[in-house]
């Protein structure tokens, strides 16, 4: 399993919820809405016997969206963060059917101030558990 491989596979699930600029890894600068996937906190290898299995812990996808006292704001992150739903990130990354990996499961958001380019955003701070092969 590549880190590269499954970014690039989160980003293209991320273009599935409307509106979104995406990117499959941390932008110099971005339109809001938008989002991005960042690097995991780190890469466990050889969880199952041999190579069998290798997994990301913690795997950043980050949603942002405009200024982080207006409402709008917040009901954009709201229907982001819900559990399900047509705008949900969890329902859309754990219906779709991985290639880059075995599976993808949506752990925990947060939501924080990002400065981008200088800017403030509201940010949802999605945090996913990756298993996949431990050999590509």
């Amino acid at each position: 399993m590549r880190l590269d491989a499954v970014m690039d596979e989160v980003a293209t699930v991320l273009t599935g919820i409307t509106g979104l600029n995406v990117f499959a890894y941390p932008p110099g600068s971005l339109t809001s809405p938008g989002g991005y996937v960042s690097y995991p906190r780190s890469i466990d290898f050889d969880a199952a016997y041999g190579r069998g299995e290798d997994g990301f812990a913690d795997l950043p996808i980050v949603l942002v969206v405009g200024k982080p006292n207006d409402k709008s704001s917040r009901d954009r992150v709201a229907v982001w963060a819900s559990g399900d739903g047509p705008q949900s990130l969890k329902r859309h990354m754990e219906a779709h059917t991985w290639t880059s990996c075995d599976d993808l499961v949506v752990t925990s958001c947060e939501f924080d101030l990002e400065m981008i380019a200088g800017t403030p955003y509201l940010a949802a701070m999605f945090k996913a558990t990756v298993v996949g092969p431990g050999e590509d």
